[in-house]
């Protein structure tokens, strides 16, 4: 397996080089040794592959050292999973290096908030929870387990791309105070 990514064809563009040379030079190859199932040099395309997990790195700034974090996250991964993660996959361990929760995290979050706080206000630990059970809550009433939880897996992908650009809602205030309509201060 070539251990550094040189150069790359013009077809294959990559919007950052030194990411792309991270992840051929370091990422890959650690991957491979961790995943021995798993073949990142499919056809002979190392540095394609290279691209793509750049790619989806790209624009989520990133440090070496969140990166780096993510390997771990994948290496310990490694003892229950037989093929490495994908680039998006990779990408939102990326995430869980940087701070966010799991998607078990969350789940365990939002279920909790439907027991304990039935019918109430609740207090949500993250946008990133809350914007999840948000988007699955309708959902969850209608579909079968299966369904509704590969569409929360899907909302959770969806809402991981926001949350590392920095583009997700904060979650949004709650009034505290509702002034009495006006027709009742004539009501006497």
């Amino acid at each position: 397996m070539n251990n550094q990514v040189s150069t790359l064809n013009q077809s294959q563009r990559c919007p950052d080089q030194a990411l792309a040379s991270l992840i051929g030079g370091e990422i890959l190859p650690a991957l491979r040794a961790y995943y021995p199932a798993s073949d990142f040099n499919w056809r002979g395309n190392l540095e394609q592959t290279a691209v793509e997990y750049a790619n989806q790195l790209f624009g989520m700034k990133f440090l070496v050292k969140e990166i780096r974090a993510a390997l771990n996250l994948a290496r310990t991964r490694s003892v229950s999973e037989r093929h490495a993660p994908n680039p998006i996959e990779f990408k939102i361990l990326c995430l869980h290096a940087r701070g966010m929760p799991t998607l078990a995290q969350c789940m365990a979050e939002i279920n909790d908030q439907r027991v304990k706080n039935y019918g109430k206000d609740k207090e949500w630990s993250e946008p990133l929870v809350y914007w999840l059970n948000q988007s699955i809550a309708a959902a969850r009433a209608n579909l079968t387990d299966s369904a509704w939880q590969k569409m929360a897996k899907e909302k959770y992908t969806n809402l991981a791309e926001l949350y590392g650009k920095g583009e997700l809602s904060p979650i949004p205030l709650k009034l505290e105070y509702s002034a009495p309509p006006a027709y009742l201060k004539y009501v006497g």
